[in-house]
């Protein structure tokens, strides 16, 4: 088993690169993080931010923090590179052990069924090994439009982990 926190791993689908954030991906994620509708339906539970970032300085001090929680081995916050232009247009973030929270950010032109449910399916398919991960959870209560989505993929309705947030769970 490789150590994702030793060399970051980089998956690939048909339409995008998930590989680590990256500083430089600053101005592009801007788009998805200034969006205050859009960062409405993103998971912030737990974390020190509601995400909503106006400035490019601000979304680098948040690339700075993910990229610092990182070396500490707290998870993997990737950019999801666009292989039609090569634009970051979100980040998805996972983190192993026995309950994974898998959180997906995308921008509002791109937050589309067909590109969740791509990253999706790879969480399932990649991340459960490569995070050791035992389930994987999902905050659904914030993306109703998403659940058929995820349902769809075999996650159902968690009636266990943080039931008063609203996440759905897929059990290896």
């Amino acid at each position: 088993m490789k150590n994702v926190y030793e060399q970051c791993p980089i998956y690939e689908t048909e339409s995008f690169i998930l590989r680590l954030v990256k500083l430089e991906d600053a101005e592009d994620l801007l788009a998805c993080y200034s969006d205050k509708d859009n960062v409405s339906k993103f998971n912030d539970d737990f974390c020190t931010s509601d995400f909503y970032y106006s400035t490019v300085s601000d979304m680098e001090d948040c690339i700075k923090f993910w990229l610092e929680e990182y070396q500490n081995q707290y998870y993997v916050r990737f950019s999801v590179i666009n292989k039609a232009d090569r634009k970051a247009i979100g980040t998805v973030e996972i983190f192993g052990g026995e309950a994974g929270v898998l959180r997906i950010d995308l921008s509002s032109k791109n937050n589309t069924e067909e590109s969740f449910g791509e990253i999706l399916k790879l969480a399932i398919e990649q991340f459960i090994d490569d995070f050791e991960i035992g389930s994987v959870k999902i905050k659904s209560s914030n993306i109703p439009e998403k659940i058929n989505c995820l349902e769809s993929f075999g996650f159902i309705h968690s009636k266990t982990y943080r039931t008063e947030f609203g996440y759905h769970e897929y059990n290896v």
